[in-house]
Protein backbone atom coordinates (compact mmCIF):
# COMPACT_ATOMS: atom_id res chain seq x y z
CA UNK A 1 0.00 0.00 0.00
CA UNK A 2 1.42 3.34 -0.97
CA UNK A 3 1.61 6.27 1.44
CA UNK A 4 -1.02 8.22 -0.54
CA UNK A 5 -3.50 5.34 -0.48
CA UNK A 6 -2.88 4.88 3.27
CA UNK A 7 -3.57 8.60 3.93
CA UNK A 8 -6.83 8.46 1.92
CA UNK A 9 -8.00 5.36 3.81
CA UNK A 10 -7.11 6.94 7.16
CA UNK A 11 -8.90 10.19 6.18
CA UNK A 12 -12.04 8.29 5.17
CA UNK A 13 -11.97 6.34 8.43
CA UNK A 14 -11.65 9.55 10.47
CA UNK A 15 -14.53 11.16 8.57
CA UNK A 16 -16.74 8.11 9.16
CA UNK A 17 -15.84 8.03 12.87
CA UNK A 18 -16.71 11.74 13.19
CA UNK A 19 -20.10 11.24 11.54
CA UNK A 20 -20.91 8.29 13.80
CA UNK A 21 -19.91 10.24 16.91
CA UNK A 22 -22.04 13.23 15.89
CA UNK A 23 -25.17 11.11 15.46
CA UNK A 24 -24.80 9.61 18.93
CA UNK A 25 -24.88 12.98 20.73
CA UNK A 26 -28.65 13.51 20.94
CA UNK A 27 -28.88 13.48 24.74
CA UNK A 28 -29.55 16.88 26.21
CA UNK A 29 -28.04 17.44 29.69
CA UNK A 30 -31.16 19.37 30.83
CA UNK A 31 -33.39 16.29 30.46
CA UNK A 32 -35.23 17.58 27.40
CA UNK A 33 -36.60 15.27 24.76
CA UNK A 34 -34.14 14.30 22.07
CA UNK A 35 -35.31 12.32 19.11
CA UNK A 36 -33.72 8.96 18.51
CA UNK A 37 -32.45 8.32 15.01
CA UNK A 38 -35.39 8.08 12.61
CA UNK A 39 -35.84 5.28 10.13
CA UNK A 40 -35.09 5.91 6.46
CA UNK A 41 -38.84 5.74 5.71
CA UNK A 42 -40.70 8.31 7.90
CA UNK A 43 -44.03 6.62 7.13
CA UNK A 44 -42.81 3.54 9.01
CA UNK A 45 -42.94 5.56 12.26
CA UNK A 46 -46.33 7.15 11.53
CA UNK A 47 -48.61 4.69 13.36
CA UNK A 48 -48.30 1.67 15.62
CA UNK A 49 -48.39 -1.74 13.96
CA UNK A 50 -51.74 -2.77 15.46
CA UNK A 51 -55.07 -0.97 15.25
CA UNK A 52 -56.30 0.45 18.56
CA UNK A 53 -58.31 3.13 20.29
CA UNK A 54 -57.26 4.45 23.69
CA UNK A 55 -58.54 7.25 25.90
CA UNK A 56 -56.96 9.22 28.76
CA UNK A 57 -58.63 11.67 31.17
CA UNK A 58 -57.40 14.12 33.81
CA UNK A 59 -57.41 17.68 35.10
CA UNK A 60 -54.29 19.60 34.13
CA UNK A 61 -53.07 22.78 35.87
CA UNK A 62 -54.25 26.17 34.61
CA UNK A 63 -52.71 29.58 35.36
CA UNK A 64 -56.00 31.53 35.33
CA UNK A 65 -58.71 28.95 36.05
CA UNK A 66 -59.43 26.03 38.39
CA UNK A 67 -57.95 23.47 36.00
CA UNK A 68 -58.35 22.09 32.52
CA UNK A 69 -60.38 18.91 32.31
CA UNK A 70 -58.63 17.06 29.48
CA UNK A 71 -59.74 14.04 27.50
CA UNK A 72 -57.38 12.63 24.86
CA UNK A 73 -58.45 9.87 22.51
CA UNK A 74 -55.94 8.25 20.15
CA UNK A 75 -57.05 6.04 17.28
CA UNK A 76 -54.84 4.10 14.92
CA UNK A 77 -55.70 1.79 12.05
CA UNK A 78 -54.27 0.96 8.64
CA UNK A 79 -55.64 4.29 7.32
CA UNK A 80 -53.61 6.37 9.78
CA UNK A 81 -53.39 7.72 13.32
CA UNK A 82 -55.89 10.39 14.46
CA UNK A 83 -56.58 12.07 17.80
CA UNK A 84 -59.38 14.03 19.46
CA UNK A 85 -58.39 16.36 22.31
CA UNK A 86 -61.20 17.87 24.40
CA UNK A 87 -60.29 20.57 26.92
CA UNK A 88 -62.75 22.21 29.31
CA UNK A 89 -61.53 25.17 31.36
CA UNK A 90 -63.04 24.88 34.83
CA UNK A 91 -64.33 27.84 36.82
CA UNK A 92 -64.13 30.38 34.00
CA UNK A 93 -66.81 32.34 32.23
CA UNK A 94 -67.66 32.38 28.54
CA UNK A 95 -66.62 29.69 26.06
CA UNK A 96 -64.74 27.13 28.08
CA UNK A 97 -64.77 23.91 25.98
CA UNK A 98 -62.46 23.36 23.04
CA UNK A 99 -62.08 20.34 20.75
CA UNK A 100 -59.04 19.78 18.56
CA UNK A 101 -58.51 16.94 16.06
CA UNK A 102 -55.53 15.92 14.00
CA UNK A 103 -52.81 13.40 13.29
CA UNK A 104 -50.50 11.89 15.86
CA UNK A 105 -47.36 9.79 15.79
CA UNK A 106 -45.56 7.49 18.19
CA UNK A 107 -41.89 8.42 18.48
CA UNK A 108 -38.82 7.26 20.31
CA UNK A 109 -37.13 9.84 22.51
CA UNK A 110 -34.56 10.26 25.25
CA UNK A 111 -36.00 11.81 28.42
CA UNK A 112 -33.83 12.34 31.48
CA UNK A 113 -31.13 10.25 29.83
CA UNK A 114 -33.38 7.21 29.28
CA UNK A 115 -35.09 5.86 26.14
CA UNK A 116 -38.78 6.73 26.18
CA UNK A 117 -41.91 6.40 24.08
CA UNK A 118 -43.84 9.59 23.35
CA UNK A 119 -47.02 10.39 21.46
CA UNK A 120 -46.76 13.59 19.46
CA UNK A 121 -49.92 15.39 18.39
CA UNK A 122 -49.71 17.24 15.06
CA UNK A 123 -46.19 15.96 14.32
CA UNK A 124 -45.71 18.23 11.30
CA UNK A 125 -46.24 21.38 13.42
CA UNK A 126 -45.25 22.52 16.89
CA UNK A 127 -47.57 19.88 18.38
CA UNK A 128 -47.78 18.58 21.91
CA UNK A 129 -45.79 15.73 23.40
CA UNK A 130 -47.12 13.11 25.83
CA UNK A 131 -44.67 10.76 27.56
CA UNK A 132 -45.99 7.20 28.03
CA UNK A 133 -45.57 6.10 31.65
CA UNK A 134 -45.01 2.49 32.81
CA UNK A 135 -48.55 2.37 34.29
CA UNK A 136 -50.12 3.45 30.98
CA UNK A 137 -50.69 7.07 32.02
CA UNK A 138 -49.53 9.96 29.82
CA UNK A 139 -47.48 12.87 31.12
CA UNK A 140 -47.74 16.06 29.11
CA UNK A 141 -44.32 17.53 28.39
CA UNK A 142 -43.49 21.22 28.36
CA UNK A 143 -43.09 23.09 25.08
CA UNK A 144 -39.34 22.45 25.07
CA UNK A 145 -39.98 18.72 25.46
CA UNK A 146 -38.91 18.60 29.11
CA UNK A 147 -40.91 16.93 31.87
CA UNK A 148 -42.69 19.41 34.11
CA UNK A 149 -41.25 19.98 37.58
CA UNK A 150 -44.43 18.46 39.08
CA UNK A 151 -45.00 15.74 36.51
CA UNK A 152 -47.85 14.15 38.49
CA UNK A 153 -49.92 17.31 38.02
CA UNK A 154 -49.58 16.95 34.24
CA UNK A 155 -50.74 13.31 34.01
CA UNK A 156 -53.71 11.88 32.22
CA UNK A 157 -54.92 8.47 33.41
CA UNK A 158 -55.96 5.83 30.93
CA UNK A 159 -59.65 4.96 31.04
Amino acid sequence: MTALRFRRSAGAALLLAGLLAATGCDRAPDGSVSRLPTPADPAADAAPAEAFERTWLGVLPCADCDGIQTRLQLRADPDGARYVLEETYLGGSGENRFVQEGDWREEGAVIQGQPAEVYRLDPDGPGRWFWVQPDGALEMLEAEGRPAVDGLAFRLQRI
